[in-house]
Order: structure tokens, then C-alpha cells, then sequence
């Protein structure tokens, strides 16, 4: 980002009208597996600073799952702040350095807080909470004290305001420079060093710890730069020792404090977070704040946010609940991934080295959960901000350029072989497959990257042994456990790569992916007409009874079940209901599929039947079109859309995974779905009248009109085109239909909505 004078920036004030309807406390509830990981608090979008509160009633002990990303809505304390978290995934990382202001008494009171873990806790109350893109307040009940944050990319500020009821209390800001969320007690900090310069008013440190993921690789060491205004004392801590007036200290139990004048009922200051060093952590907070006012740079980040919001709108009088669910994933999808450049264009890359940002890129990426983000949110980006598409793929090649493989899912600059596959593949061809791939991307260097990942065995496990694999043309159970799900996955990464073959003109290569992403029937039963994993001796081991099918946690399959993966061949779904000898035959256990997955009473615990929070489930509602039966995806993709996504703190249908599931509601409530990899779009039903989309930041507009919808005319008639009858219902193709042009700067689609199914169409 660069950063102007302020006075040119500000042309008027942001306030919250000015942001369309919005709940952002959507996807910070639930339990166990349906929790949704999301933290609350203060972000620029797609802001490496996440800076929010960790909540738990809790006093001590693990992070449990649902508080993930550190905040849960049925928690009544707040442990601390902190600056950096994942963004809905399921796992525990970042959410270092730790603040919080703090009222006390004397000496002995401030011991009593930092004796023990969180003991300087608080409790708080949603109704003094405000939460909006950008800002975030809360008033902290036990020590009497408002909280407001907000944040650039890389630096958060704070501004407390301290009630004056006992002029008595030291106001206090205690820094927990060993914090970090833990998923387990091994994890966590490993270690920690903190150092006050009174000269200056400031603080720095660093901690080195270990995540969910960041383990890895050997854990992460993040830097930070604290900068005051004044203070009237200062110290560390070491354990339960205050240490007043000493500059430094070090370990996983220590910190730093200061007290403001007793007089001073309100203080901001400034926290610069770096991946780089402390130095540069300091660069981050003078060029991206010029120490301005809280409010100034509040306004900055607001008005940021609001630009991009103000290029959707979606209106439907009779759903204004999904108008706060549709706004509310738009910001949700562009909060991730997370920005790794630092202010002056420095990064750490994947060889540890430090690196500078290439000039035709405006970010470097990292957190890519590609096995999520790679169905929708990816799609999602390509279809709405291509330049920022094009800097993530670019990302990922410039992690192949520092570490020498395709990443899986990379965190922060480590690979860190979570989940299974090489979706890379698909994000590649998503990309070139729809013709948006800029003049920057070395098709060359992507070639060779695809060829690799396909069949190479890499160290850091793209894929199951690709030797092996391809020896047997699938999996063999006796190798690997995960033997179906694996099958599936490879077949359709194989098809990917084959676009992007075909795309670059390598036309016979092109064939040899395709014919290798036939290999997923071998893994097919086709007696059961379920996908099972297969030993290296032929045999197919299928579950043996009904309820081995429906257990959700079947070690035979990766993070599912027999059900689950019925209908993963999203590359080829023609060809899979060939396998169910019938169209009528495939389209009567895919209505099974979500029918019985609708009895399932709680999110708690994984549907056994469709599984909306589980990422191989999500294209399954648009494969009725391959059986011609349109009808029931738009029967279902609107139930799916009023009932599984909701308004409360539990509306999104487990882990948002960095915008995954928030991409899904978007694309399905506009009425059209990406098959990831490719050009192709699948229609549905809209959930509103009336749908407007600036792209490219306003290089061409899509506008949707929905003619009669209602809450019972779910169903489409047909489907106009720029005024014509859209030929290829109910698929879209992005560069024939969709493509922004400099000849057509609007397109427009009119759907025509009945209450019954349209047989012509069906």
C-alpha cells in the first residue's frame, strides 16, 4: 500500500451508516466442528494484523477448538489482545503479543495479575462491544476501561480510555511479550525477549513459538515495536517478580509494563508487527502511521474498506436477512489471505532469505489453505479482483522459486503439509483456464512447477509418492490409508494440469493428464456405486456395514466418509453418473444425499449425509446438472442458502477456512458457481432481486435481475443474456459470457423465477 499524506486522503468522514448491513459476530460461535474460527476484532483488508481480543472462561489451559482464532461469542472474559490470527482454519497459529490495560491498586495487585496465566483477565459484555470492518471497541467491566483498536497491514493501534471512578488506581498496560494462543501445552512460546527504551518511549521484543502449523517448519519469530507517548514508570516481569525500572527480560513467563500519569484518562500508542526484524518492525509503524490521530488512521482503514464493499450491492426486500449474510461474507472472503510484504516492500521468503517484493506485483501472499481456498475464494477473487489473483499465483511461484515445490498450504513462509493433494494445480488453471492471467506469469516456470508436483516426489509431500501412484493408476491402500480420497484428488489436480497443457499448447501432454485423471474409477465399486480405497493387490476394501458409511471420521477417507465422497469427481461428474448407470439413478441417491443430511439435528458434530462445512461436499449441489435435473440444485442450493447459513454467531457451517465457505455463500446466493480449475460456471437459483457487481475495480459491471423471486420461486425458467436467451443453460462460460472487455463494460443476466420446476429446462 502506499501511503499519502493524510489531509489528501480524507475527503469525508466514514461512519457505520455508511456501510451496507452487516453482523460481523457471524462466524464466532458454535462448537467443536461447527465452530467457525473466526476472530473478532480490527483489520485492513486483507491486513496482516489481526489485532482483536482472546476471550475463554477459562482461565487457564489449551485453546479449544472453537476458540481457534482466539474469540468465541459465549465467552464472558477477555484474556488479552493480541495481533496476529488465522483466520477461521481449524488450527492454532499466530496470535502473538499479547496487551491489556489494566487498573491496579499497588504493587501487590499487579503481582496477583501476572502470578498466574491470564490473571489480568476481564470481563466484558456484548452490548458494549462495536464491531465494524476496520474498528473495534469493547469496554472492559473488571478494570473499568474502553478498548478501541484498529489497523494498517502491518501496525495496530490502540486507544484506551480509563474511567476516573478511583483516582487511587495505577492505569496500566501490561505486554505479554510471551503470549501466544496455544492448541496444546507444549506449544506455544519457545521464546522471548522484551526491551524498554525509556529514551524514546518505546518497546520492542520479539517471540519465537510454535503453532498448529508453524511447528513444521521449526516455528515462527514474530518482531514488534510498541510506541508510546509517555509514561511515569516502567519494568518487566520475570515470572511473578516485578521488576520496576529494568529495561529487559527474557522466557516464556515474562513482560513489560508501564504507568501513565495518573491523570491521563486516555492514551494511544502504536504497535508495528514485523516477520523481518525489529528494525523493520519500526519502519512499518512510522511509514504506515506517521504517528497519526486514532481517529485519522480509524478513517484511513474505514474508508478502505468501504471502497471495496461499495462495489456489491444486492437488494431483496423480502430477504434482508441474506443481504447481512451476503455483505458480511464479502467481508469476511476478503480479510485472507494475508499480506506477507512488509511497508517498504521486504519479505521473509520460504529459503529464510529476506526479499524484495518484484514491482509488477502490488502484494506477496501467504496462509494460502489451498485445499479450501481453492474451490471458491480463489474462483471468487479471479472472477471479482483479478490483479490480486494474479499476486497470489504469483506468490506461490515465488515460493517455488525460494523453496523449490509447490506449496500445499503455506503459512507465513513454511511449508506445512496440512491437508492432502496439490490444488495449486487447480488455482493455476482457474487462472489461465478463464484467460486473466497477466504478461508477469512465466508459463514456462508454472509448466515445470506442474510437472514436478505430478511426478516427482518431493520432499515436502505435495502428493503421495507420485512413482507409486502412477504405477498402480491409483492409491493403493496398503500404502497409504487415505488411498480413495487421495485417488480422487490426484485425478482431478490431473485434470487441471491437463487445462493448463492445453491452454499453453502442449496438446499430446494435455491428453496424458486427462487420461491420467480417468484414474479415480479405479477406486469406484461399482457394485456399491461408492468410491473405496483399494489395496495394491486389486481388492477393494469398501465399509462393511451401513454405519461405517456415515461415520464422519473414517480413517479410510481424509476428513470424511463413504457418503462424503460419493460424488467427488467434480472434474468429470459426466462420467460418474454414467458410473450410476443412469441419470435418473445418480440424481435419486444425490436428492438422498441432501435430503437425509437435512434430519441431522446439530452442527456440533459432522453430518454424516452432506456435510455443508466440509470442503469436498461444496460442489455436490451443482452436479444435478449433469443428470438433468437443474431443478433440484436450485431446490436445494436455496435451502441451503436460508437454513445452513444463518444471521448468529454459529451462521456459517463450520471453519470459514480463510474465506472458503463465505465465497461459497457469495457465489451461490448470485445464482452461478465456479468448477474450480476451469471456465465454467454452474447456474442456480439468485437470493435477491437485484445484483450488482463492479470488477476489476471498475473495469466492467455484472448486473443481475431476478424477475418474481420470493422465497417460494426458487425455481428458473430461463435465463437472459445481454437480452438474449442464454443457449447453454445451465452453464456459463467466463470467457465467452463473463469477461470484462473493452467493447462491453455491462453484462447483463435476467433470470425468470417460477415456483415449479420448468420442464424445459430440467
Amino acid at each position: 500500500m502506499t501511503y499519502l499524506p493524510f489531509v489528501v486522503l480524507f475527503l469525508f468522514n466514514v461512519n457505520a451508516q455508511q456501510f451496507p448491513p452487516l453482523n460481523l459476530y457471524i462466524g464466532s460461535g458454535g462448537d467443536f466442528k461447527g465452530a467457525a474460527n473466526l476472530p473478532i476484532g480490527a483489520q485492513i483488508p486483507y491486513g496482516t494484523v489481526r489485532v482483536g481480543p482472546d476471550t475463554n472462561d477459562l482461565e487457564d489451559g489449551p485453546t479449544l477448538i472453537n476458540r481457534y482464532a482466539g474469540y468465541h461469542y459465549s465467552d464472558t472474559f477477555i484474556n488479552i489482545f493480541s495481533h496476529t490470527h488465522v483466520f477461521g482454519a481449524g488450527i492454532v497459529d499466530y496470535g502473538e503479543v499479547g496487551i491489556i490495560p489494566v487498573q491496579a491498586t499497588d504493587d501487590t495487585d499487579l503481582k496477583r495479575m501476572i502470578s498466574k496465566k491470564h490473571g489480568y483477565r476481564s470481563e466484558f459484555r456484548h452490548e458494549t462491544e462495536t464491531i465494524e470492518p476496520g474498528y473495534y471497541q469493547v469496554y472492559l467491566d473488571t478494570h473499568k476501561i474502553k478498548v478501541e483498536l484498529t489497523a494498517t497491514e502491518q501496525v495496530a493501534i490502540h486507544r484506551y480510555t480509563f474511567d476516573q471512578s478511583n483516582e487511587n488506581h495505577q492505569h496500566v498496560i501490561l505486554i505479554d511479550s510471551s503470549y501466544a494462543l496455544p492448541s496444546q501445552p507444549h506449544d506455544g512460546c519457545k521464546q522471548s525477549h522484551v526491551n524498554i527504551d525509556p529514551t524514546t518511549n518505546q518497546i520492542n521484543g520479539s517471540i519465537l513459538f510454535d503453532g498448529n502449523l508453524s511447528i513444521v517448519f521449526g516455528g515462527l519469530t514474530t518482531y514488534f515495536v510498541i510506541k508510546f507517548n509517555n509514561w511515569t514508570d516502567f519494568g518487566v516481569w520475570t515470572n511473578d517478580v516485578l521488576l520496576h525500572g529494568q529495561t529487559t527480560a527474557d522466557g516464556c513467563s515474562s513482560g513489560a509494563f508501564i504507568i501513565l500519569p495518573s491523570d491521563q484518562q486516555q492514551v494511544t500508542f502504536y504497535v508495528g508487527i514485523s516477520f523481518v526484524s525489529i528494525e523493520q518492525a519500526a519502519v512499518n509503524l512510522e511509514i504506515q502511521t506517521n504517528l497519526q490521530s486514532f481517529d485519522s488512521l480509524r478513517e484511513f482503514v474505514q474508508q478502505k474498506w468501504l471502497n471495496e464493499l461499495v462495489r456489491f450491492k444486492v437488494d431483496a426486500s423480502w430477504n434482508r436477512d441474506g443481504e447481512i449474510k451476503f455483505y458480511t461474507a464479502i467481508v469476511h472472503s476478503m480479510s485472507s489471505p494475508t499480506i506477507w510484504d512488509e511497508s517498504n516492500g521486504v519479505y521473509l521468503g520460504f529459503d529464510n532469505k529476506i526479499h524484495i517484493k518484484p514491482n509488477y506485483m502490488e502484494h506477496i501472499y501467504t496462509d494460502l489453505s489451498i485445499w479450501d481456498i481453492f474451490r471458491t475464494q480463489m474462483p471468487f477473487l479471479i472472477f471479482h479482483d483479478s490483479k490480486r489473483a494474479n499476486d497470489i499465483i504469483q506468490s506461490i511461484m515465488l515460493i517455488v522459486e525460494q523453496g523449490g515445490y509447490l506449496p500445499k498450504w503455506p503459512l507465513a513462509n513454511g511449508y506445512t503439509n496440512c491437508m492432502i493433494g496439490s490444488h495449486a494445480d487447480i488455482m493455476i488453471s482457474d487462472l489461465i483456464t478463464k484467460n486473466e492471467h497477466d504478461s508477469y506469469l512465466n508459463l514456462t516456470q508454472v509448466i515445470q512447477a506442474l510437472r514436478i508436483v505430478a511426478n516427482t516426489y518431493q520432499i515436502h509431500d505435495s502428493r503421495f509418492d507420485p512413482v507409486t501412484y502412477i504405477k498402480y493408476h491409483y492409491v493403493p491402500f496398503d500404502k497409504d490409508a487415505h488411498s480413495a480420497s487421495l485417488t480422487l484428488s490426484y485425478a482431478y489436480d490431473d485434470w487441471a494440469i491437463g487445462n493448463v497443457m492445453l491452454a499453453v499448447g502442449l496438446k499430446d501432454e494435455a491428453q496424458e493428464y486427462y487420461q491420467r485423471s480417468q484414474w479415480f474409477e479405479n477406486v469406484f465399486d461399482h457394485e456399491r456405486k461408492f468410491f473405496c480405497p483399494r489395496n495394491s493387490t486389486g481388492t477393494i476394501l469398501c465399509p462393511e456395514t451401513e454405519a461405517e458409511y456415515l461415520f464422519p471420521y473414517d480413517y479410510r477417507y481424509t476428513e470424511g466418509d463413504a457418503w462424503h465422497y460419493r460424488f467427488y469427481v467434480p472434474h468429470n461428474t459426466t462420467r460418474l453418473v454414467q458410473l450410476f448407470d443412469s441419470p435418473a439413478n445418480f440424481a435419486e441417491q444425490l436428492n438422498i444425499f441432501f435430503m437425509h443430511s437435512r434430519d441431522w439435528p446439530t452442527t456440533t458434530f459432522p453430518n454424516p449425509y452432506y456435510w455443508a462445512g466440509n470442503e469436498h461436499d461444496l460442489f455436490c449441489v451443482w452436479q444435478f446438472h449433469y443428470a438433468n435435473r437443474s431443478d433440484l440444485t436450485q431446490l436445494h442450493s436455496r435451502w441451503l442458502l436460508d437454513h445452513v447459513y444463518t444471521t448468529k454467531p454459529d451462521g456459517i457451517p463450520g471453519n470459514d477456512d480463510y474465506g472458503t465457505m463465505s465465497a461459497w455463500y457469495i457465489f451461490t446466493s448470485m445464482g452461478f458457481y465456479p468448477l474450480a480449475g476451469s471456465s465454467t460456471y454452474l447456474i442456480g437459483s439468485p437470493a435477491f432481486d437485484h445484483i450488482t457487481i463492479h470488477r476489476n475495480h471498475g473495469q466492467c459491471t455484472l448486473e443481475i435481475f431476478v424477475h418474481d423471486n420470493s422465497p417460494s420461486n426458487v425455481y428458473v425458467k430461463y435465463v437472459l443474456l445481454n437480452n438474449k436467451t442464454l443457449s447453454t443453460f445451465p452453464f456459463i462460460d467466463h470467457i465467452r459470457d463473463l469477461q470484462c472487455s473493452t467493447e462491453i463494460s455491462t453484462i447483463q443476466f435476467d433470470f425468470f423465477m417460477s415456483s415449479t420446476p420448468s420442464s424445459l429446462l430440467s
